[in-house]
């Protein structure tokens, strides 16, 4: 993440100069989209090239990328994953595949943009069937932080929010005395 915005209440958003908000995800179910703290399972959207479309299961797509994905929501990890042409609960979404080909290295990864993927889609992702549905386990990623932890909250996205450190056991704020576009690049590059 290359540029970001912030505000005097410290609440920034990460993004890259070229496309604000690329990689954030969000979870739909018939049509209706959640904030980051909404739901912990649906069908996974992404904002990528300046729209948000869908993310192909095809046969790289397995545990690692669903933690990831996951992960950048905010949860500990995926309980299951499939997609729209098994999983049917969620219903079907009318936005076009924008990426396949997820190939992430580690679970580990905090962001599926740390992933490797391509935007050539093959006609096996054609049709909203291979659309990727997740479920994450409901603990959040920060229930058992470490000191020094941040996180970004009250956002839409996963991408965005006020920013929050653990110390001394509890969540606070930062505050915005000598916060520059510097700390706040450190920001984005840590969570």
């Amino acid at each position: 993440m290359a540029f970001l915005q912030f505000f005097a209440i410290l609440y920034i958003i990460c993004q890259t100069e070229a496309d604000t908000g690329r990689g954030a995800l969000r979870l739909v179910r018939n049509n209706f989209y959640s904030t980051v703290q909404a739901w912990n399972s649906g069908i996974v959207e992404i904002f990528y090239g300046n729209i948000w479309g869908n993310i192909c299961d095809d046969a790289f797509f397995a545990f690692d990328e669903e933690d990831v994905i996951c992960h950048q929501l905010g949860y500990t990890g995926a309980s299951s994953y499939g997609n729209t042409g098994t999983i049917t609960s969620y219903g079907t979404d009318v936005n076009s595949m924008l990426i396949e080909d997820v190939s992430c290295s580690s679970s580990d990864y905090l962001v599926l943009l740390q992933c490797s993927v391509t935007t050539q889609y093959s006609s096996f992702c054609n049709d909203h069937s291979r659309d990727v549905v997740v479920s994450c386990y409901s603990t959040r990623i920060w229930d058992s932080p470490t000191s020094g932890q941040i996180r970004l909250t009250g956002g839409n996205f996963s991408n965005q929010g006020l920013l929050e450190i653990y110390c001394n056991g509890e969540w606070g704020t930062v505050c915005d005395d000598g916060f520059y576009s510097t700390e706040a690049l450190v920001a984005c590059r840590q969570l």
